[in-house]
């Protein structure tokens, strides 16, 4: 019972808690999100094992309140392994992305939108068009530093041999907000 009142307390108070956070013209955020993913998989016969590892920082400015523009980054390194036959790629990606905060800068949990380009290149002549949209709350543990829960839908356009891909991520990131000079 005890247990349940201390739940039920801590939830309540992240609901009801204000974080005045920094959403409002003039200052800037920088975060983003990482990856690491392991994969083993018997295909007919074939054994596959893979590895990647992506980096994905952020940098952008509240031009309005609740609206930010800025560019992003991606960093990826993978390795597959089949049949011992071993390919590994180094990509780079980087674009402008724009996003909306919904609800007031007072909240502790808010609800954002986001939208990006990015041109990706592999460095062996492949190269990738990425657009995606994003949404999900951010939960702020203070007024500068959020912990994001994010869907993705990204489809992408390549010379390499998956041409054409749509995809859905679901992402966990952090965001600091830096609050402008006052004077």
């Amino acid at each position: 019972m005890i247990k349940k009142t201390i739940l039920m307390i801590l939830i309540a108070s992240i609901f009801n808690n204000r974080a005045n956070c920094q959403i409002t013209k003039g200052n800037w955020l920088v975060g983003g999100s990482g990856e690491f993913h392991k994969q083993h998989e018997d295909l007919q016969g074939s054994d596959i094992r893979g590895l990647v590892v992506t980096a994905s920082p952020d940098i952008g400015y509240f031009i309005v309140d609740k609206f930010a523009a800025g560019i992003k980054a991606d960093f990826t390194y993978s390795t597959i392994n089949v049949k011992d036959n071993i390919s590994k790629s180094t990509i780079l990606g980087f674009g402008p992305f724009v996003r909306y905060y919904f609800l007031s800068s007072d909240n502790r949990i808010n609800i954002f939108s986001e939208a990006a380009y990015q041109y990706t290149i592999d460095f062996k002549g492949h190269y990738q068009n990425d657009l995606n949209f994003a949404a999900g709350p951010v939960i702020f543990f203070n007024s500068s530093v959020g912990l994001e829960l994010t869907a993705k839908y990204s489809t992408l356009n390549s010379t390499m041999p998956i041409a054409n891909a749509k995809t859905v991520f679901f992402i966990i990131g952090f965001q600091i907000h830096l609050e402008k000079d006052k004077n």
